[in-house]
């Protein structure tokens, strides 16, 4: 029988990318409010791949105090897909991929310069994710405007791409992307055991993370510039 507080940590790695909506919001004192307009003065256009769209994942990282402002609109050449890692929560989670001509629905994050720093801490820069400037890819936020340029982190690990192609999380669940993980594994059981091992075993999720890492396409793009 599975330990309840280790059941719940599976169904939360399972809730991935936590039902992000698909409009804007702002994110103010752990929850989520109306938005219209906003100064963005001061603060930094970060493109949400997953999870970062979420306000559940924004309460984990920032508690109940704070204000962002979160809009929603389409990128034009970048999709976000699954990338080729486990996380230490036990989701496989999101990077964004070039895909000339699509456009995609994403969430932006106007992030303060404190904000930011934590963002980094939490994105694991230089271990999962890189920093990066995405310069030229049409953003358009509604009435939140269309920025020059905005920023983002891109997966070190690559894409997870199990088949020889990524994986859009508008079409493959986190179900899905942990299924194609545990077969690349060569884990013959559940589903739910495979995500609780590598929640509970760190030597576990590191060997199924070098079976992931080896089916991990690199995003590299001169329009993408890594900055950290």
């Amino acid at each position: 029988m599975t330990d309840p507080a280790l059941k719940a940590r599976i169904d939360h790695a399972l809730r991935y990318p936590f039902d992000p909506p698909g409009r804007s919001y702002l994110f103010r004192d752990g929850r989520m409010e109306e938005i219209e307009r906003f100064e963005a003065e001061g603060r930094v256009p970060v493109v949400a791949s997953g999870s970062n769209g979420s306000p559940l994942r924004l309460r984990e990282k920032y508690g109940d105090a704070g204000e962002i402002p979160v809009s929603f609109g389409t990128i034009r050449d970048l999709v976000p897909v699954f990338a080729a890692r486990i996380t230490s929560y036990g989701s496989v989670p999101a990077t964004l991929a070039v895909l000339e001509g699509e456009r995609a629905g994403v969430h932006v994050t106007w992030l303060t310069e404190g904000q930011l720093e934590i963002m980094h801490e939490t994105e694991s820069v230089g271990r999962g994710y890189a920093y990066c400037r995405l310069d030229g890819f049409e953003l358009d936020l509604g009435p939140h405007g269309r920025p020059e340029s905005a920023f983002a982190y891109i997966a070190l690990h690559g894409a997870f791409a199990p088949d020889g192609r990524a994986l859009p999380l508008h079409q493959v669940s986190q179900h899905e992307a942990q299924a194609h993980a545990a077969r690349l594994a060569a884990h013959a059981g559940e589903l739910h055991e495979f995500v609780g091992r590598n929640l509970a075993d760190l030597e576990h999720r590191g060997r199924a993370n070098d079976a992931l890492g080896r089916f991990g396409l690199p995003v590299a793009h001169p329009r993408i510039v890594r900055l950290i």
